[in-house]
């Protein structure tokens, strides 16, 4: 037979348990509300997100030139950055360098 501190442990244990189901729903609606609310924010700067994929509205259209020139220019900044050695046009490079034999016409065969 069961006795008082049987019932007193299965009535502890119960609202433990509807404690944590209490606690898991509502942080459920609460991240559920934030993704909505952080959702419409986005789609009010003109990105809309959704099941399918993303979608950036722009105010401006690009034909095919304009597209070209865009990414030819991304690519040029992306070479100068990525260039190694001297940037400066004005500063000779050290005599015993590849680039001070070829400009000043030596030309060292190995």
């Amino acid at each position: 037979m069961a006795t008082w501190l049987d019932y007193v442990s299965l009535v502890v244990t119960l609202a433990i348990l509807a404690g944590v189901g209490y606690l898991i729903v509502n942080a459920r609606k609460a991240l559920s509300g934030a993704f909505e609310s952080t959702k419409d924010s986005l789609k009010n700067k003109g990105v809309d997100l959704s099941s399918h994929g993303l979608s950036v509205k722009t105010d401006k259209r690009f034909d095919r030139e304009q597209y070209l020139d865009a990414t030819q220019r991304g690519f040029i900044k992306a070479l100068n950055a990525s260039t190694a050695g001297n940037k400066d046009p004005d500063v000779e490079p050290e005599e015993g360098s590849e680039k001070a034999s070829h400009r000043h016409g030596r030309h060292r065969k190995e």
